[in-house]
């Protein structure tokens, strides 16, 4: 249909995890009644050629997405990476791997970490807040670090997670970066799907996509009735 306009499909959990984005921020500014396709542009994650559009996790994220199939999915439905993520929490966090990182695009420090995340947003659950108001650059990343050693400092990092916390007492350190580099071999996960990262680094890529919305599908997120200028709501 559109020999000239590359189409990718996203992933149906990414597919949510942006509708319950836009239902939680309520900012459809990009919209307009006379272009019944809206364009988004979205900067992509990318590591050695291989792109992610909200997130990627190295160590205990891999080793829990590797649990998830497409059976475990027809089964377990949005439970499937929960239900991964506890069985993998049994057998602890994992081996530390080696990881380099530029802290707000100053200084290059190095850490140990069983478990690192990359991500474009302040919180892991919906509903998330406008972009412009997390404080996070078109160009960066938010990084956290798992500090732990145990189950029991695992427990603190996911109720950090939860709460939006981070220090030591949280096991939690969350820094801005626009770079991350692996010094080894170690599973990992982009937007949900299980993958091995080698030896290499995770920045933001050059290249963007442009996300098109429907006026079916934004109001299936809460589209107001009339979002023309100078419109009110009824």
């Amino acid at each position: 249909m559109l020999p000239d306009c590359p189409v990718a499909m996203a992933p149906l959990g990414t597919a949510n995890v942006l509708s319950y984005h836009l239902r939680g921020k309520r900012d459809f500014s990009f919209y307009s009644h006379r272009n019944p396709l809206s364009p988004v542009s979205v900067r992509l994650g990318e590591s050695s050629g291989r792109f992610f559009l909200l997130m990627a996790g190295i160590g205990f994220d891999g080793r829990a997405a590797q649990k998830v199939n497409p059976r475990t999915k027809r089964l377990f439905g949005s439970l499937a990476y929960p239900l991964a993520a506890s069985a993998t929490f049994v057998y602890g966090p994992g081996a530390p791997v080696s990881l380099s990182f530029q802290r707000n695009g100053v200084e290059v420090e190095s850490r140990q970490s069983s478990w690192a995340v990359l991500r474009r947003f302040p919180f892991y659950f919906p509903p998330f807040p406008a972009h412009e108001r997390t404080g996070i650059p078109d160009h960066a990343f938010q990084l956290d670090l798992f500090t732990g050693k145990n189950r029991r400092d695992l427990v603190f990092f996911f109720l950090g997670a939860a709460l939006g916390k981070s220090g030591n007492f949280w096991r939690r350190e969350s820094v801005r970066t626009e770079k991350l580099s692996i010094k080894e071999g170690v599973s990992g996960q982009m937007d949900g799907e299980s993958t091995f990262f080698l030896p290499n680094s995770l920045s933001v890529s050059s290249r963007s996509i442009t996300l098109l919305f429907s006026e079916q599908g934004l109001r299936r997120t809460g589209l107001p009735m009339s979002t023309e200028p100078g419109s009110k709501e009824v």
